[in-house]
């Protein structure tokens, strides 16, 4: 499944449910994880048409060092984690290892959590 195919194989898995809709969101516009070969064997499973992600096994490979990456990475997986399964993150240490783009990918997928779809739509100016 080519990463197009997957991206939206996981968003129609996740539609219907506004935090894990924003978690899968936050992974698609982080564009890191998904596409990660490490991550798909150990927390995709491609059930046609969806590609359900085991949140848990992502944070268990994450923790035991099985997903290496940067601070910023692990911190954007953390939060996605946070929202769409209720792990607790440390917003202190997790949000100041952010850029301004991931950040604001953060500030959409909580206000997504929330209800808001349309969160992700770039404020005039601004780029997806």
């Amino acid at each position: 499944m080519n990463n197009h195919d997957l991206i939206e194989a996981a968003r129609s898995w996740a539609h219907g449910s506004y935090p894990t809709e924003a978690a899968v969101e936050l992974l698609i516009h982080h564009g890191t994880w998904l596409r990660r070969p490490d991550f798909q064997a150990v927390a995709v499973d491609l059930e046609e048409p969806f590609a359900v992600i085991d949140w848990q096994a992502a944070h268990d490979a994450l923790t035991l060092g099985h997903l290496p990456c940067s601070g910023g990475e692990a911190a954007m997986l953390r939060i996605a984690l946070s929202i769409a399964y209720a792990l607790p993150v440390e917003l202190g240490p997790a949000l100041t290892s952010l850029d301004t783009t991931n950040l604001g990918y953060v500030v959409a997928a909580i206000r997504h959590a929330n209800g808001n779809r349309a969160a992700w739509i770039p404020a005039q100016g601004g780029q997806a």
